[in-house]
């Protein structure tokens, strides 16, 4: 591995083993009395889990989140195209999104790119002098770029996330269109992975992609069939002409979830081992265990099908299968863009995200929020040694950081 990308590595693992360290972990979506049979609740040694909303700090976007119980699936980790074969997963509880991540809620990671440009920028004025007197206003920021520098000196960031760069041809991103309420698509398996780790970062609670055994559980519900009326729960090519809808148009499932099937195909955890995996016998597996977890050259998994998908292949079982060459196609960049998609059907394709009951364990922290294969490592250096990608420090401040970025007198320093 190239020196650059192999510190680019050792750096986001670094930030995953230490990100959120020490912070207060409220219980948000638990209570300690049993509500109303009228709402999803899930009852935990620490309580009854419920349905709560959260709020992305710094913005009005918010989302919600529906509790899901625990319990046992059956996963395929045979060979594609063979026979199944299966292996009994055993679930914890967790929350799961009620709808797909919008682009309201993508936006403000987007905006990274332009906010950690500033930063740069006024952490430039500043050694320079020019700057000193605005940013001794500004204790937030103040206090984010001595991090910075302190970080720049030694080459390592305790709390970094990558900001996607700008979109090559927004045309084809935004297909459907770039309402709020329209699903967010085109983002690789690895900036939905980064997504996420911002999000957990800036509300102190931990969110990652769904596995895809999680995914089944969650877009199953109780009883594990096909919905007898597709078009009654999910937009596909038979209704949706040709184009993604707004979130939770369509009736939800029994536990309240909407277009787990169509909409937009969602990326989840798992890889595709074209070989399949030896199915351990006598025992089930954790969520984790379970996890194909991307190697080298492997491709992703996205459930549920999308908008102009057939059918047959919006369902639950069904796999719409990453090709990185082909939905990249359309990409000028070299190496291509580690963040972006460009080409059909990555327009169909977004996410929606899981909290579990218990915070992600240490040693898959890399794995769940970072970059999971040299390749894509090599890209973002690339990307930060020309300055079109952005690294940044991420916590509870950033918002403030951001507010403060806006006032007039740093403004008018930027010029």
């Amino acid at each position: 591995m190239p020196k650059a990308a192999h510190r680019l590595r050792w750096i986001l693992s670094l930030a995953t083993a230490v990100l959120l360290a020490g912070q207060v972990r409220a219980e948000v979506g638990i209570v300690t009395e049993a509500p109303g049979d009228d709402v999803q609740t899930v009852k935990t040694d620490r309580g009854w889990m419920v349905p709560y909303t959260e709020t992305i700090p710094g913005t009005d976007a918010t989302f919600e989140m529906v509790p899901v119980a625990g319990g046992f699936v059956h996963q395929d980790v045979g060979a594609e195209g063979e026979e199944p074969a299966l292996v009994e997963v055993e679930l914890p509880p967790y929350w799961i999104g009620k709808t797909e991540v919008t682009w309201a809620e993508y936006r403000p990671y987007m905006d990274l790119n332009q906010a950690y440009a500033q930063i740069q920028q006024l952490a430039t004025l500043e050694a320079d002098g020019d700057a000193a007197a605005a940013i001794q206003k500004a204790p937030h920021l103040a206090k984010k770029l001595s991090m910075k520098r302190a970080v720049d000196a030694a080459t390592i960031e305790v709390d970094a996330v990558t900001a996607p760069t700008a979109l090559y041809d927004p045309s084809s991103t935004y297909e459907s269109g770039e309402e709020p309420e329209l699903p967010a698509v085109t983002m690789t398996p690895f900036a939905a992975r980064q997504y996420t780790k911002w999000l957990s970062s800036l509300v102190g609670r931990d969110y990652r992609l769904p596995s895809e055994a999680e995914w089944f559980r969650a877009a199953a519900a109780d009883d594990y069939a096909e919905p007898a009326d597709l078009d009654a729960v999910a937009w596909y090519t038979d209704n949706a002409d040709y184009v993604a809808h707004p979130v939770g148009e369509k009736e939800p499932n029994a536990w309240g979830l909407y277009d787990m099937l169509g909409n937009a195909a969602e990326l989840v955890l798992d890889g595709v081992y074209a070989e399949g995996r030896e199915a351990p016998s006598g025992r089930r597996l954790t969520w984790a265990e379970a996890v194909a977890w991307p190697r080298k050259g492997d491709s992703r998994i996205a459930k549920g099908g999308f908008y102009d998908a057939e059918a047959d292949t919006v369902t639950l079982t069904a796999r719409l299968v990453t090709e990185d060459s082909d939905w990249k196609a359309s990409d000028p960049n070299l190496p291509a863009s580690p963040w972006w998609y460009t080409d059909f059907p990555a327009t169909g394709v977004g996410f929606r995200v899981v909290r579990p009951l218990d915070p992600i364990p240490d040693d898959i922290r890399a794995k769940v929020w970072d970059a999971e294969e040299e390749s894509v490592a090599r890209a973002v250096t690339e990307r930060l040694r020309e300055g079109r990608g952005k690294l940044g420090p991420i916590g509870a401040d950033l918002p403030a950081v951001l507010q403060e970025l806006g006032s007039p007198e740093l403004k008018k320093l930027m010029k």
